[in-house]
């Protein structure tokens, strides 16, 4: 495929340059964005927009170093509930309160840890077991951590669990207007309302720069890339990425640790010999 994505030389915009941010920009083993993926970004610049696709909420505190790491153009995060380009936001949803109340009171009675940040503060279903795996993953102690109940029917941009596959297929049973596709580890996934997808929030993207998906080049690994994967004009997966988003993929790289973004580019010719 390509043919479809020829160096240009000069300011020419060819398309849009996509990336997933956990386990496809940044490496969960190190904590860091490989060297080999920052280099292909500033040589693919400034023939391509830079864009971020991600479940996180980059607004808040743990995410934003990877914002000022990779200086993208636009970013539909949160998985399409916000989009924003060139300092102006393009389109945000929050939760409809009657399903966002429902849900998380099942998943209460159920012990499903199912948890948003708002405004710098966590709120979850189980602030044992989050207060738990915060302190493994980041030593990070002080973060403030409340229960769902609080929220006091706040809207929210976005929703995710900590379990198992099984409890990710309880929800989506029990709630059909969202879908819970599995983190790339399944031990935990995103809870995305139907409407909402990165896909989707790349359509507003691609209305702001007048552009189409055979403009696209996205690369990701979880269950949340794939309308993506697939819509894209080259869909890229990481060589540590689902299965399920592997066979999507129009084509699959190297792992993460071993730079799959330069050497995917370097196979399409994209990047200087």
């Amino acid at each position: 495929m390509n043919e479809k994505f020829e160096k240009e030389s000069g300011d020419t915009l060819q398309g849009l340059l996509c990336f997933d941010y956990d386990m496809t920009l940044l490496d969960h083993a190190t904590w860091r964005v490989p060297e080999s993926t920052l280099r292909a970004i500033s040589q693919m610049r400034p023939n391509w927009k830079i864009v971020m696709a991600t479940g996180r909420d980059m607004r808040q505190p743990e995410s934003r170093g990877g914002l000022s790491i990779i200086r993208p153009d636009a970013l539909i995060h949160m998985n399409g509930a916000q989009v924003w380009a060139d300092g102006q936001i393009l389109y945000e949803f929050s939760w409809p309160c009657d399903l966002q109340c429902r849900l998380l009171k099942f998943a209460a009675a159920h012990h499903i840890c199912v948890n948003t940040i708002l405004d710098g503060v966590y709120y979850t279903t189980d602030p044992d077991r989050l207060q738990y795996l915060i302190y493994n993953t980041s030593r990070n102690a002080a973060l403030s951590i409340r229960p769902a109940s609080a929220l006091h029917d706040k809207p929210v941009n976005a929703l995710s669990m900590l379990g198992t596959p099984e409890q990710a297929a309880l929800l989506e049973q029990s709630f059909p207007q969202v879908r819970v596709p599995l983190f790339a580890h399944k031990q935990g996934a995103d809870i995305i309302p139907q409407a909402l997808s990165k896909a989707q929030g790349m359509r507003h993207l691609l209305d702001h720069y007048r552009l189409t998906f055979q403009q696209v080049i996205f690369f990701g690994d979880s269950g949340n890339d794939l309308e993506l994967i697939r819509d894209a004009g080259l869909g890229i997966a990481m060589g540590n990425a689902i299965p399920e988003v592997k066979a999507a993929a129009d084509y699959v790289t190297d792992p993460i640790d071993q730079d799959g973004v330069w050497n995917a580019l370097r196979h399409f010719q994209l990047l200087p010999k």
